[in-house]
């Protein structure tokens, strides 16, 4: 009883806390991320860990490969909302996870292990203990207390598709549900979560131009174990890459169809005049190779705009950390004190409850003395009544005592006489 208030205390401080900017959405591409590796899931390092699925980031003009991963939650009662990536406007924009007590939207993107699109079927909160869905989760050899089978259906179509919206992407909107969910005060991923994207992006390997959407680290058994027999390799990528040389090129209106009624145009022109299509490809041609170095430049200064924005929210996170934190520590000690101060004052009522016994025992032995004073002094009266009354029954009863043992010494004395004397007849 008192670890579940604590743990319900403990989720409402951490999220009192406000909600910053990487929650917002801070990365546009206009190429559509890599096709989802198919790897296997490692088994659970311990109970209270939950799957956060692996996903494909962009950094430094290319895709890099996020291995899923165990994560312990920063506080009982929350779920991992994975991020996804959706088509807007004239590119692809990047939505962060966050912790929060109910799985939000994700895109629709079937990341499997439990999130299929729609919410979490790998487990559930009871009373601060997370249970574990048998059919999902790859527990290894460890024995795991609190477990329930559950079979998922999956009603959306089975593929590796990472992205929402767009040309080929999922189509899928968010529910009324999840959007009140996305209203609701979220929790930034945890320190060792930030510190597991920081050595993906570092691992050159994890890149989607040097694995070709197959990444040597698929997932891992704890965040930032990129070493070891835990980890898991992708068995084979999830589809072919997408076409970088459109990335500059590949344009799509807000609800995924390519083209515009200004290109349109354009085509039904060119066709009509072959020779003024010539020119006009030779002048397009020669615009891009000049915008080309301009757009580089924004490309670059967009970039660094990205990483500058990505640090300061890794220090705005980490003063939010310390910030909870202390609120915990000093939950705790505030919690250890009140306990203290309950066992002092069951102690003290001890003591009250054993002194007043002990009074209440003197008292009673006292009130037996006095009952038993008044019988004795009754008692000694009547006994020296008793031996005066025998007193002179006593004197009378002493000559004839005398008498009788003066008879009986005579007796004793004469007897062995009258009995020579019978002798010495019969001779």
């Amino acid at each position: 009883m008192a670890s579940t208030l604590f743990a319900r205390i403990a989720l409402v401080i951490a999220l009192a806390i406000p909600a910053a900017s990487w929650a917002q959405v801070n990365v546009f591409v206009s190429i559509a991320p890599p096709p989802l590796p198919v790897y296997m899931q490692p088994p659970l390092p311990d109970e209270g860990y939950i799957w956060s699925p692996g996903y494909w980031a962009y950094d430094d003009g290319d895709y890099y490969w996020i291995p899923g991963t165990w994560v312990r939650p920063p506080s009982v009662g929350l779920f991992w909302t994975p991020g996804y990536w959706a088509w807007s406007n004239a590119g692809y924009r990047f939505y962060r996870g966050y912790w929060g007590p109910q799985v939000g939207f994700y895109g629709g993107v079937n990341y499997g292990y439990g999130y299929n699109g729609n919410g979490y079927q790998g487990g559930y909160w009871n009373r601060g203990a997370f249970y574990y869905n048998q059919s999902i989760n790859n527990f290894g050899n460890r024995h795991v207390k609190r477990v329930y089978n559950k079979t998922v259906i999956n009603n959306v179509t089975v593929n590796n598709v990472s992205y929402n919206g767009g040309r080929g992407g999922v189509n899928v909107r968010p529910s009324s549900r999840e959007q009140n969910y996305a209203r609701e005060k979220h929790i930034a991923p945890t320190s060792v979560q930030r510190q597991h994207v920081q050595a993906a992006i570092g691992n050159r390997e994890q890149r989607a131009s040097v694995n070709q959407g197959r990444p040597p680290i698929a997932a891992t058994d704890r965040p930032g174990h990129f070493n070891g027999a835990a980890v898991v390799p992708a068995r084979a990528a999830g589809g072919p890459l997408p076409d970088r040389s459109r990335q500059n090129d590949d344009r799509h209106l807000p609800d995924g169809r390519p083209g515009s009624a200004q290109s349109s145009s354009r085509l039904s022109t060119s066709q009509n005049n072959p020779a003024r299509d010539t020119g006009s490809q030779t002048r397009s041609q020669l615009d891009r190779a000049q915008d080309q170095p301009r757009l580089q430049q924004q490309r670059d200064e967009q970039m660094r705009q990205q990483r500058e924005q990505s640090q300061r929210e890794l220090q705005r996170d980490s003063q939010r950390d310390s910030q909870r934190s202390q609120q915990q520590r000093e939950l705790q000690q505030q919690q250890r004190e009140q306990q203290i101060q309950q066992l002092q004052r069951e102690r003290v009522q001890r003591e009250q409850q054993f002194q007043q016994q002990r009074e209440r025992q003197v008292q009673r032995d006292q009130q037996g003395l006095q009952r038993s004073e008044p019988q004795v002094q009754q008692v000694q009266p009547q006994r020296e009544q008793n031996m005066r009354k025998m007193q002179p029954r006593q004197e009378a009863q002493q000559p004839v005592q005398r008498e009788q043992r003066s008879h009986q010494g005579r007796e004793q004395h004469n007897g062995p006489q009258r009995e020579s004397r019978r002798d010495g007849g019969r001779d």
